[in-house]
């Protein structure tokens, strides 16, 4: 079965911690675990994972049908800024696919 993956480098302030407010904000409803600059969410239709270094977060998303690839895309797209925690127009990622 084919899996779609796509990635996106977004460049913020605190990625760590953004990374770790994601994580633990999906983990209410999704599985999600995470470390201090690692962390992944299993959505149910597909995977994140995510990698924080300095100034950078990267994301990477597998999911089995571009469908449901874009529905987490948008997913982590919607939550990213307030998340961030940053005022202003919200960081958006450039999907790589």
């Amino acid at each position: 079965m084919q899996t779609w993956t796509s990635r996106a480098a977004v460049e913020l302030p605190a990625p760590a911690r953004t990374l770790r407010r994601l994580c633990k904000h999906f983990s209410h409803k999704v599985r999600a675990q995470w470390q201090e600059t690692t962390g992944e969410v299993d959505f149910g239709i597909g995977v994140c994972e995510f990698h924080a270094e300095a100034g950078i977060l990267h994301c990477l998303c597998r999911a089995r049908s571009e469908t449901d690839l874009q529905d987490i895309e948008e997913t982590i797209e919607r939550h990213l800024g307030p998340m961030s925690g940053l005022t202003g127009a919200p960081p958006t990622p450039r999907w790589q696919r």
